[in-house]
C-alpha cells in the first residue's frame, strides 16, 4: 500500500481577502455549497477504485474557508472519504478555518468526524492590519475561537500569521508574535506578504507603503529568534512547530511524496505525474454531474502517458523542495539518487557556506535562517533551469 495524502479544496469565503490569490469565491449564502459537496462526494466515490492500492495517512481540507460548511455538510463529506478510501488509524486530519466561522457545533462535528488538527488564520494581532488585509474577524474573535477549540478537545492547532504588511513596523509584528506564543499553539506558520497581480492589493500596489527589504529581513530574523526562544523549531522556510508537531501533510509536498487532490483547482501528484483541475466551480460541478469527471490538466513536463521530466528538471525540483526544509539535502542520498555529487551539480553551493547562508553538517546541506530569507536568489544560482 502506498502512503498518500488527500487534499480537498473548498472554494468558498464570506469575503475575499485583499492579498489572496487562491481560488475562492466570496459568498454570503450556502446556495452553491450543497451542490459542490454533492460533486466532491460523487468524485470520491467514482474514483475510489483508482486508489485501492493506497492508504491515506494525511487529510487536509483547505480553501477558501472550509469552516463555512455547516456540520451536516461536513459530516457528509467526511463520511464519503471514510467510506470509499483507505484511511490509516489516527491519520493526521487537518481543516483550515477563519476565526469568524468557528462555532462549538462545527468544532464538535469536526472532532466527531476524525479531524484532529485545526489551522486558524489569524494573520495579525493588530486590528488596523486586520482591516487593511480585509480580514472579517477581530483579535477577540480569534482568541474566542482558539479557546473554544481547546475546550472541544483540539490539542494540535496551527496559527497562520503574516509579516511584511503595508505600514507594518517591527513592533507591530512582535505584538503578533507575543500574542500567538502566549496561547502556546503546537504549530505556527508565518508568511511574508507577496503582492499578487490579480488581487485587490495587486491593483493598488504602487500606492502601498511596504516595509523595505532590510525591514523585512529584520522581521524574519526576529521571527526565527523569538520563536526559537519559545520552544518552536523551524523545520521549513515558513513553518515552526513544537517537538513532534510538524505538519505531516505539508511534508508530503516538500519530500515529493504522493497526494491526491479533489475539487476545483486542487493539485495532485500521483504515479509520478503532477496535474490539477480547472479553477472553475461550475465546470467542476457540471463535469461530475454528466459523468465525464473533471479534466486533469498536466503540469509542464508531465503528461497522462509518461513522466517526461528530463534529468536536470528532476534534480532541480528535488533541490527546490528539499531546501525549503531545515533538514536540507542528504548528500549521499542525493548522489545515490541522481548519480552525481551535489556540489558538482550545484557548483555555487559552496559559496553560500562561506557567506553563512547555508551549512553542511551531519552529511546534509541546508539553508540557515539567513539563507531561507533569500532562498529565491540562492535557488536561481543553484538550479539549471
Amino acid at each position: 500500500m502506498i502512503k498518500t495524502g488527500l487534499y480537498i479544496h473548498i472554494p468558498f469565503c464570506r469575503k475575499k481577502c485583499n492579498y489572496c490569490d487562491f481560488y475562492s469565491l466570496p459568498c454570503a449564502t450556502n446556495e452553491n455549497m450543497k451542490e459542490y459537496i454533492d460533486a466532491l462526494c460523487t468524485q470520491i466515490e467514482a474514483e475510489a477504485k483508482d486508489y485501492k492500492n493506497r492508504i491515506f495517512d494525511t487529510v487536509f481540507i483547505g480553501g477558501g474557508t472550509p469552516t463555512l460548511l455547516e456540520a451536516d455538510e461536513f459530516i457528509r463529506l467526511t463520511s464519503a472519504i471514510k467510506t470509499n478510501l483507505n484511511l490509516t488509524q489516527g491519520a493526521e486530519f487537518t481543516i483550515e478555518s477563519n476565526p469568524d466561522t468557528i462555532t462549538k457545533e462545527r468544532l464538535l462535528a469536526y472532532k466527531a468526524s476524525g479531524v484532529n488538527r485545526l489551522s486558524i488564520g489569524l494573520q495579525s494581532a493588530n486590528e488596523n492590519e486586520l482591516l487593511l488585509l480585509g480580514r472579517i474577524h477581530t483579535l477577540d474573535k480569534f482568541k474566542q475561537g482558539f479557546l473554544l477549540a481547546r475546550e472541544c478537545g483540539f490539542d494540535n492547532i496551527n496559527i497562520d500569521i503574516m509579516y511584511g504588511l503595508p505600514e507594518q513596523e517591527l513592533e507591530d509584528f512582535i505584538k503578533t508574535l507575543d500574542t500567538v506564543s502566549k496561547l502556546s499553539p503546537e504549530h505556527i506558520s508565518a508568511y511574508c506578504l507577496k503582492i499578487e497581480e490579480n488581487t485587490p492589493f495587486g491593483k493598488i500596489k504602487n500606492s502601498l507603503r511596504l516595509p523595505s527589504d532590510e525591514d523585512e529581513s529584520l522581521m524574519y530574523e526576529t521571527l526565527y529568534s523569538y520563536l526559537d526562544k519559545k520552544g518552536y523549531l523551524q523545520y521549513e522556510i515558513s513553518n515552526f512547530s513544537k517537538q513532534g508537531y510538524r505538519c505531516q501533510h505539508n511534508m508530503k509536498y516538500w519530500l515529493s511524496m504522493e497526494y491526491v487532490g479533489i475539487g476545483a483547482s486542487a493539485h495532485s501528484f500521483v504515479d509520478g505525474k503532477r496535474y490539477y483541475y480547472s479553477s472553475d466551480i461550475n465546470e467542476y460541478i457540471s463535469s461530475v454531474k454528466n459523468g465525464t469527471m473533471p479534466k486533469r490538466i498536466y503540469e509542464e513536463g508531465y503528461s497522462n502517458n509518461s513522466h517526461s521530466l528530463n534529468q536536470n528538471s528532476k534534480i532541480d525540483e528535488y533541490i527546490m523542495l528539499k531546501l525549503r526544509l531545515s533538514d536540507g539535502i542528504e548528500l549521499n542520498e542525493f548522489k545515490n539518487r541522481f548519480n552525481i555529487d551535489f556540489y558538482d551539480y550545484a557548483k555555487e553551493a559552496r559559496e553560500f557556506l562561506s557567506t553563512g547562508h547555508a551549512v553542511e553538517q551531519g552529511g546534509s546541506y541546508s539553508l540557515t535562517p539567513k539563507g531561507f530569507f533569500v532562498s529565491n536568489y540562492i535557488l536561481l544560482k543553484l538550479l539549471k533551469l
